[in-house]
C-alpha cells in the first residue's frame, strides 16, 4: 500500500489513526441519549469535522490504491455515525496490516499502537 515504491511515513498514519480512534469513541460516548436512545445522532461540528478530514487525508497521501474506505468513514463521520465511520477504518487498517510490505514498513512499536488502535475502533 505504500505509495508509489516509497516509504510511507509511519508516524504520519500511525497518529492520524490514534487521533480518528479517540474522536470516534469521545463521539460514540457523547451521542447515547438516555431519554432517547433511538434519536438520531447530531452531525459533529466543522470544526470536528476539518480535524477528522485533515487526519484521514493526512493517511492518504502515504498510501496508495483505493481510498474509497476512508471517504466512507468520512462521510459516516460527518453525518454522525461514529460507529460505521470506525467500521471501514477497521477494514481500512486489517487490509494495510495484510500488506505485504506492513511488517518492513512499520516497526515493531508501530505496529502495536496500529493493533491498540484496531481494538479500540472495534469496540465502537
Amino acid at each position: 500500500m505504500a505509495k508509489g515504491g516509497v516509504t510511507v511515513d509511519q508516524n504520519v498514519i500511525v497518529t492520524a489513526i490514534e487521533s480518528v480512534a479517540e474522536t470516534l469513541g469521545t463521539m460514540a460516548l457523547v451521542l447515547i441519549h438516555p431519554e432517547d436512545p433511538l434519536a438520531l445522532p447530531e452531525p459533529p461540528g466543522a470544526d470536528v469535522t476539518a480535524a477528522y478530514d485533515g487526519h484521514l487525508d493526512a493517511i492518504k497521501a502515504q498510501v496508495s490504491g483505493n481510498h474509497n474506505l476512508l471517504e466512507m468513514s468520512k462521510r459516516d463521520f460527518r453525518a454522525g455515525y461514529p460507529d460505521r465511520a470506525g467500521a471501514y477504518l477497521v477494514e481500512f487498517l486489517e487490509k494495510l496490516m495484510a500488506e505485504p510490505g506492513y511488517t518492513q514498513n512499520f516497526s515493531a512499536d508501530s505496529q502495536g499502537r496500529l493493533d491498540f488502535s484496531l481494538r479500540d475502533l472495534r469496540e465502537l
